[in-house]
């Protein structure tokens, strides 16, 4: 026989006065009704009393209230909005009190631990999250795939929750564990499957010819088996308290590189709570009984981001920084991501591979791209005499290209040569003065003006089709940036010969 607390014998006292029911009394306390009745003998209450509550303002409004709980299912704030009407002047607390005594109470259905082998099973789900992103609240949706034995925990953050999406997610969890399990499950999402009737299961064909290639199988869990998906859900909790609460980050790549650290630095190698033991302590155990991954996927599968080629002709990756071909500077590039490597692509076209630097902040520079950028500095000398020779214009629009462009002035150079042997050199001296007003330093600038204020910048227009006013524009747009000793110069001569003339 266990003792009651004086807050336990309080609430008691409490709730039987409200009730005036022995049975109420011992729910709402979560005591055994024996318990209530020691208290009430020990207060010398008499019977009738517990036989005879007090009048309340719910009585006359009894039968709608069980009616609207029991029937229609309505929580107490609704059934509150409806007796309301009907003339209740009572208050909510005692609303709720009763209403939880009369609802039916839903049985649990009981469910045994599920055992889960080393190597067998993964869960993988996803769950949307407000983070901050350049400053700005956005929604991102965090995929994440957990071992079931180990609880090892990958996660990744999208933009949506899209196929592709969903299959990168898979790939670079593989490529990290370097194995894959025999079995992954999955709530029903059109992405990977879903149960389209009783015993019938639709698997997206896209995902199952992935699956295949993994040799690994889609558990599509039915409608209502939450319990068998925990391990994957119970997480997200934890992911969003303990790594997005609080921080800011700058764009997606920022917040997957600072997940990928917190999960090695954090979640992998925390005690787990359930199973006293850290992940990457059980990952160890589990190794063996994962699958490996397939020798056709180790070099064909790796993720792609976006980067453009800066002026020490070099593209970022996770604070290092990786060398392209100097001549590419200025353009977008496409960086595909691997397991022991990176690769550099420019207009579909393989452009160099790189192995991963260790550490951060460094910089890998290939041999042969230090030669092609020794070769271009080589050359800068006579571009810059060349350029030079289209005008007074053409210095300061030289220095201009050498404070904006650094080391891919001489690209652009070469490319306005280019352009003043296809259009002359007077036209493109105008064109140097008209964009140097505007502070447009750049070969596109320069043929953008050109062609014609009104066309587009990537469009392309042949010598011929540019109009000969355009020309005869671009012609004084030179003279007007002479040097004014160069006019006085003129005007002298004219005098000259003028007081020649007058004998």
């Amino acid at each position: 026989m266990s003792h009651l607390s004086e807050e336990e014998k309080k609430k008691i006292r409490e709730l039987f006065q409200k009730t005036g029911s022995i049975r109420a009394t011992a729910e709402l306390a979560r005591v055994s009704r024996n318990a209530v009745r020691r208290e009430l003998r020990r207060l010398a209450l008499p019977r009738a009393v517990a036989t005879a509550p007090r009048k309340s303002k719910l009585d006359a409004f009894k039968d709608k209230i069980g009616y609207l709980v029991v029937e229609k299912h309505l929580s107490a704030v609704r059934v509150l909005e409806e007796i309301r009407s009907l003339g209740y002047q009572g208050g909510y607390s005692i609303l709720k009190d009763y209403v939880r005594i009369i609802r039916p109470k839903g049985r649990k259905r009981a469910t045994a631990p599920i055992p889960h082998s080393p190597g067998v099973e993964a869960q993988m789900d996803w769950s949307p999250h407000p983070v901050v992103l350049a400053g700005r609240e956005q929604i991102v949706h965090t995929g994440s795939l957990i071992l079931c034995f180990s609880r090892w925990l990958f996660f990744r953050h999208f933009p949506d929750e899209t196929l592709e999406s969903v299959i990168l997610l898979h790939k670079e969890a593989f490529t990290e564990l370097g194995a894959v399990p025999k079995t992954i499950t999955y709530d029903n999402m059109t992405t990977v499957g879903r149960h389209t009737g009783p015993g019938k299961v639709w698997i997206n064909p896209v995902f199952k010819t992935f699956a295949d290639t993994y040799d690994f199988e889609i558990i599509i869990l039915p409608p209502g088996a939450k319990e068998r998906h925990g391990m994957v859900e119970r997480p997200f909790h934890y992911i969003e308290n303990n790594f997005l609460a609080g921080r800011e980050f700058s764009d997606m790549e920022d917040i997957n590189s600072k997940a990928d650290f917190w999960r090695a630095n954090t979640a992998n190698v925390r005690v787990h709570g359930t199973l006293r033991e850290r992940p990457v302590d059980r990952l160890q155990r589990e190794r063996p009984f994962l699958k490996p991954l397939p020798q056709s996927s180790v070099d064909t599968f790796y993720r792609e981001v976006d980067r453009s080629i800066y002026r020490d002709f070099c593209v970022a990756v996770d604070t290092n920084r990786y060398s392209a071909s100097p001549h590419l500077i200025g353009l977008d590039a496409k960086v595909r991501l691997y397991k022991d490597h990176l690769e550099i692509w420019v207009n579909s076209k393989l452009d160099c591979r790189h192995t991963y630097v260790e550490g951060r902040f460094q910089r890998r520079v290939l041999p042969e791209h230090e030669k092609a950028f020794k070769e271009i500095t080589g050359q800068h000398q006579l571009l810059k005499e060349a350029f030079l020779r289209l005008g007074p214009q053409a210095e300061s629009y030289y220095e201009g290209l050498r404070r904006e462009r650094g080391a891919g002035a001489g690209y652009h150079l070469q490319r306005i040569l280019q352009l003043a042997d296809r259009y002359g050199s007077d036209v493109i001296a105008g064109a140097l003065a008209h964009a140097m007003r505007y502070g447009a330093f750049s070969a596109d600038a320069v043929l953008r003006v050109t062609q014609g204020k009104a066309l587009r910048p990537n469009q392309q227009a042949p010598a011929q089709t540019i109009p000969e006013e355009i020309k005869n524009w671009l012609r004084s747009c030179a003279v007007e940036s002479q040097d004014p000793h160069f006019y006085d110069q003129l005007i002298g001569e004219a005098r000259d010969k003028d007081e020649r003339k007058e004998p």
